[in-house]
């Protein structure tokens, strides 16, 4: 017994000088360096001051599976988090500090931008921030990526091909909620 609690203690301590491995989603090294790195300024812009007071209460709809015609003057954004890992786990979205709605596993839902340069904030356990050019007339599938975390599911936010967006959007299930 002594043996394997050594073992396990000498297990976590690696785990946790280690850092986090890749996940599903995470982008190169190589083309991380390429980006803008995201400042406190652009994840304020992002998630807004009042990030932690929005509380949803979050259902899964499986009797609908809308999908809006595109509108001329407008971005239409999907956001899906199609992995079944931390699936009781919220994931919020807002958008230029404009907070969106939420998903959990295998979920999805949308909604239209005005066309121009918007900054993106999934938040779990973590902010992920990313900014994202859209254009009027085109639609945009964007995935929120979950893993393990220290207390809950971190997040990482990604824009996807429309050929992925739109496979990964054929399986999911319209997320709707309301704000407490």
């Amino acid at each position: 017994m002594r043996v394997f609690l050594r073992s396990f203690a000498a297990l976590v301590i690696l785990a946790l000088a280690v850092p986090t491995a890749a996940f599903a989603g995470d982008k190169d090294k190589d083309k991380e360096d390429s980006e803008e790195p995201i400042t406190k300024e652009a994840e304020l812009k992002a998630c807004g001051a009042q990030d932690k007071e929005v509380k949803y209460s979050v259902e899964t709809d499986k009797s609908q599976h809308p999908t809006p015609d595109q509108p001329a003057d407008k971005a239409l954004i999907y956001v899906l988090r199609p992995a079944m890992m931390g699936m009781a786990i919220q994931t919020r979205l807002a958008v230029d500090g404009d907070w969106k709605g939420v998903n959990r596993a295998n979920n999805y839902f949308f909604f239209t931008l005005d066309p121009g340069d918007h900054y993106f904030c999934s938040a779990s356990e973590n902010h992920s921030v990313m900014k994202l050019k859209v254009e009027a007339g085109k639609t945009y599938y964007v995935q929120q990526h979950i893993r393990m975390g220290m207390m809950k599911a971190r997040n990482k936010i990604d824009p996807m091909s429309d050929e992925e967006g739109k496979a990964k959007l054929a399986n999911a299930h319209l997320s709707t909620w309301k704000v407490k």
